[in-house]
């Protein structure tokens, strides 16, 4: 299949909270709105999700015996606005995709997140069974995120 075939999957939602807040929740603290039993390697033995801040950081899950699973490397870097990653947690580095995730002011107190993931023709024949799981993933990712900011911010 050629690159054309496979589109970029784009997925977004509105929260409720500025647009550093959302920032600083998506990528300071992963763990606390990470659906931990359904979107990871380590499935129930997953005790965090680690985004380490700047270009190079690493993108990975910690288990209950320490063990650390590589899901990706941060290929952009611009707090608050947004974040650039090599995705590979269904694979090796080298069938990388690639995820952008972006915060665009709304309103003060109201922003929309988007995921642009893109790269599929990396995958080969994988490609459009992956790029379907991961139209049901990210949006589920979303949705627990939106959830979480509601819980964090409901109270101002």
């Amino acid at each position: 299949m050629t690159s054309s075939t496979f589109e970029p999957l784009v997925n977004s939602v509105e929260v409720n909270c500025s647009q550093a807040d959302a920032f600083d929740l998506w990528t300071s603290r992963p763990t606390t709105w990470w659906p931990m039993n359904e979107h990871t390697t380590f499935g129930q033995d997953a005790i965090a999700i680690v985004i380490e801040p700047g270009i190079n950081g690493k993108i990975y899950e910690l288990n209950t015996s320490g063990m650390m699973q590589d899901w990706g490397q941060i290929t952009g870097w611009d707090p608050p606005s947004g974040m650039a990653f090599a995705w590979h947690i269904y694979g090796t580095a080298d069938e990388a995709t690639d995820v952008t995730v972006s915060f665009d002011r709304v309103e003060e107190d109201r922003t929309r997140v988007t995921i642009v993931h893109s790269g599929w023709e990396r995958l080969a024949d994988r490609a459009q069974q992956l790029r379907e799981g991961n139209q049901v993933g990210w949006t589920h990712l979303l949705e627990a995120f939106s959830t979480a900011i509601n819980r964090q911010f409901s109270n101002r």
